[in-house]
Formats: structure tokens, sequence, C-alpha cells
């Protein structure tokens, strides 16, 4: 129940202003390492809430991927979901993106480099 609460609160950081503690994205990481089914679930969550975004976000969002628009959310979701279980992601990167600090590694992430 932890590791769910966890991984939703990772997944809610991707478009909103709250964020999970260092401690809660270390324990869902570890969940999300260990289980596929986790994986979906997050992916799953993320793609629903980027999906609810705006147009302008997607379009953008497809720009920077070299994407179709209307695969923005799914390609944005899944990569960075790998950079999250590779470990390639970090909690420092999980709150900038909260914050909006598009830094060149998250980009660089959201474009599958």
């Amino acid at each position: 129940m932890r590791a769910t609460i966890a991984i939703t609160l990772i997944a809610a950081a991707l478009l909103a202003s709250c964020a999970p503690t260092e401690k809660q994205f270390d324990a869902a990481i570890t969940v999300l390492r260990g289980s596929e089914r986790a994986r979906n679930d997050l992916l799953d969550d993320c793609i629903r809430r980027l999906s609810l975004s705006d147009k302008k976000t997607h379009h953008n969002a497809a720009v920077v991927m070299n994407v179709a628009d209307k695969d923005a959310p799914k390609v944005a979701c899944n990569r960075y979901t790998k950079a999250l279980v590779s470990g390639r992601a970090t909690y420092q990167d999980l709150l900038d993106l909260q914050n909006r600090r598009y830094t060149p590694k998250l980009i660089k992430i959201f474009q599958g480099r």
C-alpha cells in the first residue's frame, strides 16, 4: 500500500506542485525496479494525467521529443519511467521537473538520448 502511494506521488509530481519526500522517492524506485506491474501502473497513471493537459503542452512536448502531438504523453511517460528505473533520473530531477526547470539532463531524457 505504501509503495502504491509513493508511486502515485511520483506520477502526481510530474504535473502538480507536490512531490514525495526523498525517502518516499527511494522506496518507490525500489518498488519500480522489482515490479513490472508497478512500472505499468506508474506509466498508465502518468499517461492519463498528461493526456489531460492542453493541446499547446502536447505540441511543445512533441516538438522537444520529435514525436506526433498525440503520442507526446505516452512517449514522455515511457522515457521518464525508464530513466527512473535505470537510476538516470534522480530525486533532484523530479524536483526540477515539478518546478518546471527543464535542465539539459531532463531534455535529453525526454528526447530519448
